[in-house]
C-alpha cells in the first residue's frame, strides 16, 4: 500500500485511508446472514407455536402488547446474567475483574477503580464480560476456556431456573393479573436464555468476535492456531498489568504473529506486535504490522478498526511529522468510546503538529483525566502516558508564553 519513501526515518507515506465500514466479508458474509435469518425465523415459528402455549391466558389480548414491552427487560436480564457467568468462570480460575458490559451499562476496572459507566458503543451492546489472570503465567488454555465456557453455563442455568418458577406460577389456580405477567416475563426469559445458550456454543465468528463455542474449540486443540491466541491473550493481559510494550517478551510476539494468515487472532496479534515495536520507535517494523490490519480490517471489529486507524494516525505525526495524512487517518476513525484516552492522546499529537497549541494542551489534559478514569485497566497504560506526556512538555515547550 505504499507510494512514496521519508527518507530520513524510512517510514512509507500511505494513500488516503479506505472508507472505514464494514467493507469485507462479500457473499459469504450475505449467504451467512441469509442462512442464519432463514433459520433464525424458523426457530422462531417452532418457538412461538410452542411457546405460546406455555403462557398463562390474560383477561384480553390487549394485553399481549405488555410481553412485547418487556422483551428488552427479558433481554436484558438474559444477557446480562450470560455475562456474569463469564465472569463468574474468571473468577473461579484466578481472575481480576475488568469488565462487564450489557446493552446501555457497563462496569469497567480503571487505573480509578471500578467505575460505572454508559456504554456508547452499539457493537458492545450484545455483552461483553472480561475477568482473567494478570499474572501471564497463570492464564492457560484450560483457565482461559473456564472464563468462556461459564456463559453458556449460566444461560443453562437461568433457563432451567426460570421454567421452573414459570411452571411454579402457572400452576397456581386463579392467578391475579400480576402473577399472569411475572409468568409471561420469566418464560420469555427462558426462552431468551435458551436461544444466547445455544447461538454462543455455536462454533461462529461474527463482526470481529468469535463465538464462545469457537474460542474453547481453538483454544484447546493444541495447535498452532490454539498457540498464536494463548500468546496474544498472553500479551494483552500484560499490557493490562501495567507491562510496556516495549517488555514484551519477544518470543511471545513471535508465537502471536508467527501464522501470519490473516486470519482474527493473527491481527490481534499484529496488533500488539505493533504497539511492541512503536514503543521502541521502530516506526518501520510498526507501520508494517499496521499494514496488515488495515489490510484485513474487515474481519475486526468496529472499534477495533478505530484504534488501528488512530494508531496509524500517530505513528505518521510521531514518527515522519507528517500532520496532513495523520489528520486524514484520524478522520476516518471513530470516537473510540471504549478507549478515549487513545484517540484523545493521538488527537492532540495531531493539533500540537499542526501548530495549534492551545488545543493540543486542552486535549491533553482530557486525554489524562481519560486514562486515568476510562481506561479498561487496573493501572495506567505506559504507552498512553509516556505519549500523553511527550506531546505535553512539546506544547509546553513551544509555548510563548513559557
Amino acid at each position: 500500500m505504499s507510494t512514496t519513501t521519508e527518507s530520513s526515518l524510512r517510514i512509507v507515506m500511505p494513500p488516503t485511508p479506505p472508507a472505514n465500514g464494514p467493507t469485507a466479508g462479500g457473499w459469504r458474509k450475505h449467504l451467512l446472514f441469509v442462512g442464519m435469518a432463514g433459520g433464525g425465523a424458523a426457530v422462531g415459528y417452532l418457538a412461538a407455536r410452542w411457546g405460546f402455549e406455555l403462557f398463562l391466558p390474560v383477561p384480553h389480548k390487549g394485553w399481549l402488547l405488555a410481553l412485547l414491552a418487556m422483551l428488552p427487560f427479558a433481554w436484558l436480564v438474559t444477557v446480562g446474567f450470560h455475562e456474569f457467568g463469564h465472569l463468574t468462570g474468571g473468577w473461579l480460575t484466578g481472575g481480576r475483574f475488568l469488565l462487564w458490559v450489557v446493552g446501555p451499562l457497563m462496569i469497567r476496572r480503571t487505573p480509578s477503580g471500578v467505575r460505572l459507566a454508559l456504554n456508547r458503543s452499539v457493537n458492545l451492546a450484545g455483552g461483553m464480560a472480561a475477568c482473567v489472570p494478570l499474572d501471564t503465567a497463570a492464564l492457560t488454555p484450560r483457565r482461559v476456556a473456564v472464563m468462556i465456557l461459564g456463559g453458556p453455563l449460566a444461560s443453562v442455568v437461568l433457563a432451567v431456573g426460570m421454567i421452573w418458577i414459570s411452571a411454579g406460577l402457572a400452576a397456581r389456580t386463579e392467578p391475579g393479573l400480576g402473577v399472569i405477567l411475572l409468568q409471561h416475563f420469566v418464560t420469555l426469559t427462558a426462552g431468551l436464555s435458551l436461544m444466547i445458550f445455544l447461538v454462543t456454543v455455536w462454533p461462529a465468528t461474527a463482526q470481529g468476535f468469535k463465538t464462545d463455542g469457537r474460542r474453547v474449540f481453538e483454544l484447546l486443540r493444541g495447535d498452532d492456531r490454539s498457540d498464536q491466541e494463548a500468546a496474544t491473550m498472553a500479551l494483552t493481559t500484560a499490557t493490562l498489568a501495567g507491562v510496556r510494550p516495549a517488555e514484551f517478551d519477544p518470543r511471545l510476539v513471535d508465537r502471536a504473529v508467527a501464522l501470519d494468515d490473516g486470519s482474527l487472532f493473527d491481527l490481534y496479534g499484529q496488533l500488539s506486535a505493533y504497539y511492541f515495536a512503536a514503543d521502541q520507535a521502530d516506526w518501520p517494523a510498526a507501520q508494517a504490522r499496521l499494514d496488515r490490519l488495515v489490510a484485513g480490517e474487515a474481519k475486526l471489529a468496529p472499534y477495533v478498526r478505530d484504534l488501528v486507524r488512530c494508531e496509524y494516525a500517530w505513528l505518521l505525526v510521531s514518527g515522519a511529522k507528517a500532520a496532513k495524512e495523520a489528520r486524514a487517518w484520524l478522520d476516518s476513525a471513530g470516537p473510540l468510546d471504549f478507549d478515549p484516552a487513545t484517540r484523545l492522546r493521538v488527537e492532540a499529537a495531531v493539533l500540537l503538529e499542526e501548530g495549534r497549541l492551545a488545543e493540543a494542551s486542552s486535549k491533553v489534559a482530557t486525554a489524562l483525566q481519560a486514562l486515568r478514569q476510562r481506561s479498561l485497566s487496573p493501572v495506567e497504560n505506559a504507552f498512553n502516558r509516556q505519549a500523553i506526556d511527550a506531546v505535553l512538555h512539546k506544547a509546553a515547550a513551544l509555548s510563548p508564553s513559557v
